[in-house]
């Protein structure tokens, strides 16, 4: 068997597969092959999917504006906590009701990025799914784009190699690796998670403090607001990479031919 070159050939060992050639030798990476007349089709991108993508890229906005409001609050936490330490005859009962509301009114950016998470998710299956993808040049199920985020450590990193397939498929460039923009997103959003969780625990501690330890409390509330502004701004830096991503692969799904 002669081969041209690094690409994808019928698997030597199964002629059900192609497996990866790169130019030197078989690797591990293996697709299945669809065999001709099979009747497995994928369905096209319409105007639904495009009208998708716009709507991912509001509901991104929108995580940018509520994580702003977040940052807002965690700062407003911050001075009172400050003024309390330094003059605590400057802070009355209004300031910490007004503290408690922004904190209950921040609660919204949770809704938010679960909603646009849903978006995005769906907006991202239909273009995997879709016959617009070479699938000869993907590595992942489609499944992969749903279940990579619901799968505990696997969601580290499946769904950013679930964007690196998609490159792949809109290429047909099996060895295609990620976009630099899509590192920089994935990795504010993922160190975003990862503090974020450090802020929740300081909050979740808030929970045990006695009623008259109220010392106790406002220092709690200062570190986990000292933790999650730097969640928050990561966050609205992410949103923002996401709607380029976003934009990258819709206007690249929509003006390159599907390959051959």
């Amino acid at each position: 068997m002669s081969l041209q070159g690094e690409g994808w050939y019928a698997d030597p060992q199964d002629g059900r597969r192609l497996r990866w050639w790169d130019g030197e030798r078989w690797t591990e990476h293996t697709h299945a092959r669809e065999a001709a007349g099979s009747g497995r089709s994928h369905p096209r991108l319409g105007t639904g999917w495009r009208a998708l993508a716009v709507v991912v890229q509001l509901a991104l906005l929108g995580c940018v504006a509520t994580s702003a409001f977040v940052l807002y609050t965690d700062l407003a936490i911050l001075d009172f906590v400050e003024e309390l330490a330094l003059r605590p005859d400057g802070v009355d009962v209004e300031d910490g009701v007004r503290i408690d509301r922004l904190m209950a009114l921040s609660l919204v950016d949770v809704g938010a990025t679960l909603l646009t998470g849903v978006l995005f998710i769906s907006w991202h299956y239909q273009l995997h799914n879709s016959s617009r993808m070479d699938r000869s040049a993907m590595r992942h199920g489609t499944g992969w784009t749903i279940g990579g985020w619901l799968v505990p450590v696997l969601s580290l990193w499946r769904p950013f190699q679930m964007v690196t397939d998609v490159r792949r498929g809109l290429t047909g460039d099996g060895a295609a690796r990620p976009w630099r923009l899509q590192g920089w997103w994935w990795g504010c959003f993922a160190t975003s998670l990862a503090i974020g969780q450090v802020a929740s625990y300081f909050y979740n501690r808030t929970n045990a403090i006695p009623e008259d330890d109220f010392p106790g409390y406002v220092d709690l509330i200062g570190t986990a607001a000292a933790w999650e502004r730097w969640s928050a701004g990561l966050s609205m830096v992410a949103a923002m990479l996401a709607i380029v991503l976003v934009r990258r692969m819709t206007r690249q799904a929509v003006a390159e031919p599907a390959a051959a």
